[in-house]
C-alpha cells in the first residue's frame, strides 16, 4: 500500500457499526452491498452464491435493486396471504380466527360495517365517528372504494374483498419499496428491510397500514429530491392513513429550527435550504392532514374534537404499556406454600394489587411519559450532534445534500421518536410496528437488530390471539402472566430499534477533515493499524478496492 492514500472509515471508535455508513467507490460507480458489509447477511450469503462482487456495482435493468426488491416484496406479502389461508378457506369467525392466528380487520370490518350489504353506508357516514369502519380517514376511504368493487350478495364476498385488498396492498407496497430504494441511492439494497421483513408476513394483511408506509416512503423520497411541498402533501396523506407518522413532520421541524438557532457556521444562519425545505415539508403535511379530515369527515372541523375526546377517554388497549397494571392484577399467583414463596409474596405481592388504569389517568401518564422520553431523546441526539451539516461546495447539487440529510438525520431521529410514540401509546395493535420499516431501511440498521425486533413481534403476534381467545375458552387460551411477558418482550424489541436509531444519528457527526495536501501517513501500515473499532481485517481487505465510507454528516 506504499504511495497510496487510504481513506479511513468515518466511524469513530466505539460508534455503532460499519453497515450504518454506506461504502462508495472513488469512481462513483459502486453501491453498498449488505452481503459484503453486514456480518449477518455476509454469513448467510453462501445460500445464494456468496458475498456480492464488484459486478454488482454496474447491475442495471432487471437485476437492479428496485426491481428485485419489488418482486421479493410481492413474494413476502404472498407468504402473508398463505398465513391467512385457514380463514380464507373457513371464514373469519370468532374464536376460530384467533386460534389459527389468521385474524384480519379487513374482512371482519367489511362484514360488520355493512359495506357488503344492500344498505351500504355512504362515504361520510362510514368514515364518521358513528360509522362502523373505525379507520383513519384515508384508510377508510380506500376500504370504502374497494368494497364497491365486490358483490356483497356473493356468499364468498368476505374472501373476495380480502383477496382484492391483498392485491391492492401488494401494489401499494411495491411503490413504497421502489421509493425507498430510489431515496437510498447507492444504498438501494438496504430497502430490503422494507421489502422482505418477516413482520410483513405476520402483520402486513391485518389492516391498511401498508398504505401509511408507502405514503411515508414517497414523502421522504420527494423531500430527498428537493420537492418539499410535494413531500409535505404526501406525508399529510400518510398521516391521514396512519396518524403515528406525524412524528416525521415534528422531527423535521425540530431539526430545522434547531439548525436555524444554532448554525454550524454563523454565515449560514437563516439561509440553509435544507432548513427551509424541512419547515415547508412539516407545515404542508399539517395543512394537508387538516384538509383531508375536513373533506372526508362530517362537521366543519372534520370531527377533530371527537377524535381528541375519544383518545382522552379511551382505556388502554391491547399491546399498550399501560395495560400492565391490569395484567398484573389478573396474574396474581396462588398463596405460597413454602417459606421462600411466602417471602416472595410479602416482598412483591403489592405488584399484583394494582388497579386497572382509567382513560383519563392513562392520558395523563402518556403525556408525561412523552415529555420525559422526548426530552431524553433530544438530549442525546439534537444537543449532541448538529442536525444539519455545513453545505457541500464544489458544484454539488443541493438535492444530494438534502438526500443525505434525510437518510442521516431525519430518518434515524424519526425512527427513535416513532419508537417512543409506540412505547407510550394507549393502544398498540400488532400491525402498528410496520410503520418502523421504512425508517429502519433509510437509517441502515444491521439485519441483526432488525431480526431481534422482528422476533419479538412474531412472539407477540402469536400471543395476542391466544390471549384474546382465552376470553371464550380460558382453559385453552394464553394466561395473563404469559401475555404480560410477551407484551413486555415486544416493547423491549421496539425500544431496541429506537436505541439503534439514536446510535445511527450520533454516528454521523462530521469529523474534522484533513488538509488536502497532507502526505500519505498510512504507507507501510497494516490494515489493523488503520481500521476503526468493529472492523475486522478481512472486511477491509475484501472491500478495499470498493472504497471506504465517507462522512455523511
Amino acid at each position: 500500500m506504499t504511495g497510496r492514500r487510504v481513506r479511513q472509515p468515518s466511524l469513530k471508535p466505539g460508534s455503532p457499526r460499519w453497515s450504518q455508513t454506506p461504502a462508495e467507490t472513488d469512481d462513483g460507480e459502486g453501491v453498498y452491498a449488505p452481503s459484503r458489509l453486514d456480518p449477518l447477511v455476509r454469513s448467510a450469503s453462501p445460500v445464494i452464491g456468496g458475498p456480492a462482487g464488484r459486478r454488482l456495482a454496474t447491475a442495471t435493468g432487471f437485476w437492479s435493486a428496485a426491481t428485485v426488491l419489488v418482486l421479493l416484496s410481492a413474494a413476502v406479502l404472498g407468504a402473508g396471504l398463505v398465513q391467512k389461508q385457514h380463514c380464507r378457506a373457513a371464514g373469519w369467525t370468532s374464536p376460530d380466527h384467533f386460534w389459527h392466528a389468521c385474524y384480519s380487520d379487513i374482512p371482519v370490518i367489511f362484514a360488520s360495517s355493512g359495506l357488503g350489504g344492500s344498505d351500504r353506508p355512504g362515504l361520510s357516514e362510514a368514515l364518521g365517528s358513528a360509522g362502523g369502519l373505525g379507520q383513519p380517514p384515508l384508510a377508510g376511504l380506500l376500504m370504502w372504494v374497494t368494497s364497491g368493487l365486490v358483490d356483497g350478495a356473493d356468499p364468498g364476498a368476505n374472501r373476495s374483498f380480502f383477496d382484492l385488498t391483498a392485491l391492492l396492498l401488494a401494489a401499494v407496497l411495491a411503490v413504497g419499496v421502489a421509493a425507498t430504494t430510489f431515496t437510498l441511492g447507492r444504498r438501494g439494497w438496504d430497502a430490503a428491510h422494507l421489502a422482505i421483513s418477516p413482520v410483513l408476513i405476520t402483520a402486513g394483511l391485518i389492516s391498511y397500514q401498508i398504505l401509511g408506509i408507502t405514503l411515508l416512503a414517497l414523502a421522504l423520497f420527494a423531500l430527498s429530491r428537493s420537492r418539499a411541498l410535494a413531500g409535505g402533501v404526501l406525508l399529510g396523506l400518510g398521516i391521514s392513513a396512519a396518524p403515528q407518522v406525524a412524528v416525521v413532520a415534528v422531527v423535521a421541524a425540530v431539526l430545522a429550527l434547531w439548525r436555524s438557532r444554532h448554525p454550524a457556521h454563523p454565515a449560514e444562519a437563516g439561509r440553509d435550504p435544507r432548513a427551509l425545505a424541512a419547515v415547508t415539508f412539516a407545515g404542508t403535511a399539517a395543512i394537508t392532514w387538516l384538509v383531508v379530515r375536513v373533506l372526508l369527515l362530517p362537521g366543519f372541523t372534520g370531527q377533530f374534537g371527537d377524535m381528541v375526546s375519544a383518545w382522552r377517554d379511551g382505556a388502554p388497549g391491547y399491546g399498550s404499556l399501560w395495560l400492565v397494571p391490569q395484567l398484573l392484577g389478573a396474574s396474581e399467583p396462588e398463596p405460597a406454600s413454602s417459606w421462600a414463596g411466602r417471602l416472595a409474596q410479602l416482598l412483591f405481592g403489592w405488584l399484583f394489587n394494582a388497579d386497572a388504569l382509567g382513560g383519563t389517568a392513562t392520558s395523563m401518564l402518556v403525556v408525561l411519559a412523552l415529555i420525559v422520553l422526548t426530552g431524553l431523546l433530544v438530549r442525546f441526539t439534537v444537543f449532541r450532534v448538529p442536525p444539519l451539516s455545513p453545505l457541500r461546495t464544489g458544484g454539488r447539487p443541493p438535492s444530494l445534500d438534502l438526500a443525505e440529510w434525510v437518510t442521516r438525520r431525519l430518518a434515524p431521529a424519526s425512527l427513535a421518536t416513532l419508537a417512543v410514540v409506540l412505547l407510550t401509546a394507549k393502544s398498540l395493535p400488532a400491525q402498528s410496528s410496520l410503520l418502523l420499516l421504512p425508517l429502519i431501511a433509510l437509517s441502515g440498521l444491521r439485519w441483526r437488530d432488525h431480526l431481534i425486533w422482528a422476533g419479538t413481534e412474531a412472539v407477540y403476534f402469536v400471543g395476542i390471539w391466544l390471549y384474546i381467545a382465552a376470553e371464550t375458552t380460558s382453559n385453552r387460551g394464553l394466561p395473563s402472566h404469559f401475555y404480560l411477558i410477551m407484551l413486555l418482550l415486544r416493547l423491549a424489541g421496539i425500544a431496541w430499534v429506537g436505541v439503534q436509531g439514536v446510535l445511527v444519528y450520533r454516528s454521523t457527526s462530521t469529523p474534522p477533515e484533513p488538509a488536502p495536501d497532507l502526505p500519505d501517513t498510512t504507507a507501510g501500515l497494516r490494515i489493523h493499524e488503520i481500521s476503526s473499532t468493529g472492523l475486522d481485517e478481512g472486511t477491509l481487505l475484501g472491500d478495499r478496492d470498493a472504497g471506504a465510507p465517507r462522512s455523511l454528516g
